[in-house]
């Protein structure tokens, strides 16, 4: 008869498993590596095919990887400005891997960002937040150097990229020398905001959260005081788990007051979605440029 202490572990072990298998986009799909060559395939193609509008590296901090890409359309602006945070669970990708939709705003008028974070175990979530924060700051107070118009930017976040817009979001804009959050619009994609059920899973490895830590780094335990327009959307083929972080996300925000728009897509899955970015026919993306100030 089995003691009541292995009985225990047993139950703990398939409790993790389950767990773990929930928070594991990749479960939903049976090879990522496909998604993963298309985000460099095309973001290489974007690289070489548009070097003339890009200016590559900027650095807004210190940290070797605190830096962007940035690419201008042709003329003389305003620009509207969208930045993008890629995902990878913070420690993974890269923006490197992140400007497959470069062309997709460019023909639109739209300077387009990808933003790079230190990752996973060489900073922890507190310090890649702050990190993605000060991204976002130095946009809003650098990008009309660059023909942007700093009154009207967008954002999206995909994955781990959304809970980082998520915090950004909720950063402390009266301290930072806005009123309010000052952004036009964010796009929140197959994020997750509610961190506590990972500090048990192999994902927390390298992020190396305590209990405590992944509260305080869970966006839907400190709700933003303001917040501009807000898009939630995931893949029909995803986890439950990632489905019902953003609903109930998008919900807390709605109930506070927030607009919000809860627009799930079928038809993808957890890394596909994000390529729609690059299709001017896609509903995210039509939802992104309706937040944006197009004259």
């Amino acid at each position: 008869m089995q003691t009541l202490s292995k009985m225990v572990k047993i139950m703990t072990e398939a409790n993790k498993t389950a767990l773990e298998r929930e928070y594991s986009p990749s479960s939903c799909v049976d090879d990522i590596g496909v998604f993963i060559d298309e985000y460099i395939q095309q973001s290489a193609l974007m690289r070489k095919t548009y070097a003339a509008n890009l200016y590559e590296n900027l650095h807004y901090g210190d940290a070797p990887r605190a830096m962007m890409d940035v690419f201008v359309p042709s003329g003389t602006g305003p620009f509207p400005v969208h930045v993008f945070i890629h995902g990878g669970y913070w420690q993974a990708l890269s923006k490197a891997e992140s400007i497959f939709a470069a062309k997709n705003f460019l023909d639109q008028g739209i300077i387009f960002i990808a933003l790079d974070y230190t990752l996973a175990p060489d900073a922890n979530l507190a310090q890649i937040t702050s990190e993605a924060r000060a991204g976002a700051l130095w946009v809003l107070r650098e990008i009309s150097r660059f023909g942007g118009d700093a009154t009207n930017i967008t954002m999206s976040g995909h994955s781990a990229g959304a809970h980082l817009l998520a915090e950004i979001i909720a950063m402390d804009w009266p301290g930072a020398g806005f009123e309010t959050c000052p952004l036009t619009g964010a796009a929140l994609i197959s994020g997750v905001y509610d961190l506590r059920p990972l500090v048990q899973t192999y994902i927390n490895d390298a992020l190396g959260m305590s209990d405590e830590d992944a509260a305080t780094a869970s966006p839907l335990l400190h709700l933003p005081q303001s917040a501009c327009p807000l898009i939630f959307t995931h893949g029909d083929n995803e986890t439950d788990a990632f489905k019902q972080q953003t609903k109930i996300f998008h919900n807390a925000l709605k109930e506070k007051g927030f607009e919000s728009e809860y627009m799930p897509m079928a038809g993808f899955n957890h890394f596909d979605i994000i390529l729609e970015l690059a299709d001017p026919k896609s509903p995210l993306f039509v939802a992104i440029m309706q937040q944006m100030i197009i004259a």
